[in-house]
């Protein structure tokens, strides 16, 4: 006969980032109270997408706060990615990560979206193992670059240029 599973704790990396889902659905709904309406909008305005993005992430965020609390482990299948959910949380890789995501949010209107998206490239590849530095840089210039044209020239939105102010 086969023992009942035994029940495991809440795996904290699991509750952080469910409580960090669900803050930041929390926080996408209130900013999103907050876009100005003009009466020229009709029922489905400027605001839905947000709050149904919003409101995914509080639904996902709880889902995971309830499976860790009720100690329903991870498993993997043939179908599933190459993760290993037994291995403990990469902090190291997640420090960098959200330091990536800093250093974009203080670049993005002084040095430009080109600079600062490129920056979040390299500095992510580099978090997740890449140590081909010419490689990534040129890969996230290239990206930016083409990103930035496709939604400044061919969608008309305006993205800061920053130092690239007449050279883009």
């Amino acid at each position: 006969m086969t023992p009942p599973p035994t029940k495991r704790q809440a795996d904290i990396g699991e509750m952080l980032l469910a409580l960090g889902a669900i803050v930041f659905g929390i926080l996408i709904i209130w900013q999103t109270t907050l876009i100005r309406l003009t009466p020229a909008y009709s029922k489905v305005g400027p605001r839905i997408i947000p709050y149904i993005v919003g409101a995914g992430l509080v639904i996902v965020g709880a889902w995971l706060a309830y499976e860790a609390l009720t100690g329903r482990a991870a498993t993997g299948s043939a179908e599933s990615e190459d993760a290993d959910p037994t291995l403990p949380t990469d902090w190291r890789c997640i420090s960098l990560l959200a330091l990536a995501l800093l250093a974009y949010l203080l670049l993005i209107e002084r040095a430009g979206f080109i600079i600062a998206s490129a920056t979040l490239f390299v500095t992510a590849a580099f978090a997740m193992g890449s140590r081909r530095l010419v490689r990534d840089i040129a890969i996230g210039v290239i990206l930016a670059t083409v990103l930035y044209l496709v939604f400044t020239r061919g969608l008309g939105l305006s993205l800061p240029a920053g130092v690239l102010e007449g050279i883009v």
